[in-house]
Formats: structure tokens, sequence, C-alpha cells
């Protein structure tokens, strides 16, 4: 685990948002 947490969320079609939360 590095540090902060990576989230990925996948939307319709081929949608990617990606949050780095420290």
């Amino acid at each position: 685990t590095q540090s902060g947490s990576w989230k990925i969320y996948f939307g319709s079609g081929t949608k990617l948002t990606v949050e780095s939360s420290k």
C-alpha cells in the first residue's frame, strides 16, 4: 500500500476517473 489511496471509478462507456486521496 503506497502513500495516498488511489480510487478508480468506471462510469458509463469508457469514462475513467482517478482520485488520489492523501
